[in-house]
């Protein structure tokens, strides 16, 4: 019985190990993957750290010894809760992440896609530099002191 109980406990693990290295960096964008991760899980370290003083005080206050499976339980509805709103992103880019392509043709999509009207923002760009050049010439005339 007791090889089982340690059998479940390892399954159990496993399943959550296997699924975090895909699900993890699919939660922030890459900017700031590091950084969420790092934060969630040292919150995450905090949080079980605390939950035998928690439980403990639990039972002493309440004398009911039932306390740490309620409060697992409660943990496991967070969980199930978090897993339903979990958006799917199987086959997506991640976020933020360099789009990647299979073939040339799939190449040439994503390039006109993401850089085909660059040309056309440059000139807006150029053009606004123009009006705020001007706006600059205007103001600095009416200063006696501004060339």
């Amino acid at each position: 019985m007791i090889f089982l109980g340690l059998l479940i406990l390892a399954l159990s693990l496993n399943m959550l190990i296997g699924v975090m290295a895909s699900t993890l960096p699919a939660l922030f964008p890459t900017e700031i993957r590091y950084s969420a991760l790092a934060i969630a899980f040292n919150i995450s370290v905090v949080i079980a750290g605390l939950t035998p003083t928690v439980t403990a005080a639990l039972v002493e206050t309440t004398q009911n010894i039932m306390i740490p499976a309620y409060y697992l339980m409660l943990c496991g509805v967070f969980g199930v809760i978090t897993a339903i709103y979990l958006k799917e992103t199987a086959n997506l880019p991640l976020k933020g992440a360099t789009p990647m392509a299979v073939d040339s043709e799939e190449a040439e999509e994503l390039l006109e896609q993401y850089h085909g009207n660059i040309e056309q923002k440059i000139e807006q760009i150029d053009q606004k530099i123009e009006e705020l050049q001007e706006k600059r010439d205007h103001l600095a005339k009416q200063h006696p002191d501004i060339d």
